[in-house]
């Protein structure tokens, strides 16, 4: 588990440091400046998160394929995948480009709000790159290459620190855009981690039989609307986290700009730490899925719980470093004492889900991996909106915690769902043990 999981872990602290190095970077200009990243970044990855859990339905799809010996099918997954990649980004744009109306209607100050949606639509020309690369990523770590995505990630975010550089303050030559800078680095960055991406797949020889270029020539709705079936409820179960977080955000900036700051600064180093679960959540979709295509019950599970306990050891420690060290973390964006403070206290609850997070992403892994994914949406959806995200709203704004208020409801909400979860995975492996 750790050879195939640790190049997807490194692989997802690389893509997710971008967003660290742009939030460290529009810093710089300020609360308003952080809080506008912050909340473009909330309309613009909500849609992104559910198009990258409807396109991950590709790697239990492959995997099970791989594990049956099957590459006309691998071949047909990662070709129609790109053509349900090319769906999500026509309506992926459209929300970019109205993302300033969208966050006014939410009760964002005008002024952020404009800085925002100019962030999300420099964004949005990268995105067709962000999908194809998740499909081709899916692809390639379902058939245990996950360390191509770790290589080319590493290489994009010493790209992405020059292109921000250039264009957020201007340089060689460059005019200074500010916020809007960011977005368009960000885009920058996909298209080159999508050709080296590319580059690899055509260039492969191990690829040959799969023949996807043969199976990306016309999209075939029948098997389109497979990935869809298996896919948007995928899309739907990380969506209703994210935007269990996204909503947190855009409430926080009905408190203040300084609470807003120092939620984007906090939500960033959490969302750091989760990044090593999610990597090996890729790993045990893979190998679950991998095992239950070799008709091999014993393995699915064991890979389950092995992948479960693993992540959980990682997130004891992220969890020690949070309460530990809050102020010191806090600092690594900005010194401005009101915002320093805010984050501290958010950064100890971080601390109290670090756990929680963990055990939840990785059930989800092993559950997706059995293809099980109407179910998890319906846990997420009673977990985070019907208990998380109400328990919030009143600690906050009833008990009068505000910003902490909002934070014990995160805490909650990712509770029940990594116990819910982690439960039906119980379930589902108990069956297949008397099955096998």
């Amino acid at each position: 588990m750790i050879v195939l999981a640790l190049p997807a872990v490194l692989a997802q602290l690389s893509q997710m440091s971008m967003g660290f190095v742009d939030t460290f970077m529009v810093a710089k200009l300020g609360p308003e400046a952080i809080g506008a990243v912050g909340i473009g970044n909330v309309v613009y990855f909500f849609f992104m998160v559910f198009s990258f859990g409807t396109l991950a339905a590709v790697s239990p799809m492959v995997a099970h394929a791989y594990g049956a010996g099957d590459p006309d099918e691998i071949g047909r997954s990662v070709g129609q995948g790109l053509w349900v990649a090319v769906g999500l980004t026509a309506v992926g744009t459209v929300i970019a480009w109205n993302a300033t109306s969208i966050l006014v209607l939410m009760g964002q100050k005008q002024s952020v709000a404009a800085i925002a949606g100019t962030y999300t639509r420099a964004m949005s020309y990268g995105l067709i790159a962000n999908l194809w690369f998740s499909v081709l990523r899916a692809f390639c770590d379902a058939v245990n290459r996950t360390r191509v995505a770790m290589v080319i990630s590493m290489l994009a975010v010493v790209i992405n620190i020059t292109a921000d550089y250039t264009l957020i303050y201007g340089a060689f030559g460059f005019p200074a855009l500010g916020a809007v800078g960011a977005g368009y680095a960000t885009a920058i960055v996909r298209w080159f981690m999508l050709g080296l991406m590319t580059l690899y797949v055509m260039r492969s020889s191990d690829f040959g039989s799969y023949r996807f270029i043969h199976f990306v020539r016309r999209p075939n709705p029948a098997y389109v609307r497979s990935i869809l079936r298996l896919g948007l409820p995928i899309g739907a179960t990380h969506s209703m986290e994210h935007g269990f977080f996204g909503l947190a955000s855009l409430l926080m900036g009905t408190i203040s700009t300084a609470a807003l700051a120092a939620h984007q600064v906090s939500i960033i180093l959490a969302a750091l730490a989760f990044m090593i679960p999610m990597g090996i959540s890729f790993a045990v979709t893979a190998r679950v899925g991998q095992a239950t295509g070799r008709n091999d019950p014993h393995g699915a599970r064991l890979a389950g719980w092995v992948g479960i306990g693993l992540g959980t050891m990682v997130m004891c420690v992220t969890a020690t470093l949070f309460i530990s060290f809050p102020g010191k973390l806090a600092r690594i964006f900005t010194e401005e004492h009101v915002v320093v403070e805010y984050a501290r206290s958010l950064l100890m609850i971080a601390g109290a889900f670090q756990i929680s997070d963990g055990i939840q992403v990785l059930a989800i892994g092993a559950l997706r991996g059995l293809k099980d994914t109407t179910r998890p949406m319906i846990t997420n959806l009673i977990a985070y909106w019907a208990i998380g995200l109400p328990c919030g709203w009143l600690l906050a704004f009833k008990v009068g915690l505000e910003a902490r208020g909002l934070w014990w409801g995160l805490v909650i909400g990712l509770s029940v769902a990594a116990i819910m979860h982690t439960l039906r995975f119980r379930k589902l492996v108990a069956h297949v043990k008397r099955d096998g």
